[in-house]
């Protein structure tokens, strides 16, 4: 065996010692609650999305006769959807949250 053959072993020894010490002194970046900017920006388009997704905002109605004819014209649709979807579907969630600002509308004329 040559004598440099020991040296040399005991060298890659203290190199991969040297390495794994820096790598335990080396701190991991500290984790933050705070989302990032890209998250942010995420959530907000999807957001707007949702929004630019909804139905057009009808103006209030004035009588008590156009409050009903549209109650009855909501009721009608969420029949028809009712054959095809369940009542948890989010199309006849809206229409029975439109019908209960319909209906309160009606209560607050009488």
């Amino acid at each position: 065996m040559s004598p440099a053959l020991p040296i040399l072993a005991r060298s890659c020894q203290a190199i991969a010692l040297a390495f794994a010490l820096v790598a335990c002194a080396t701190h991991a970046p500290p984790k933050t609650d705070t989302p990032s900017v890209e998250q942010r920006l995420s959530d907000l388009e999807r957001r707007v999305e949702k929004l630019e997704a909804r139905s057009v905002v009808e103006p209030p109605y004035r009588n008590k006769a156009e409050i009903q004819a549209h109650i009855k014209a909501l009721e009608a649709e969420r029949d028809k959807l009712l054959t095809r979807y369940l009542p948890q579907h989010p199309d006849i969630k809206d229409i029975d949250r439109r019908l209960e600002i319909l209906n309160s509308q009606l209560k607050m004329l009488e």
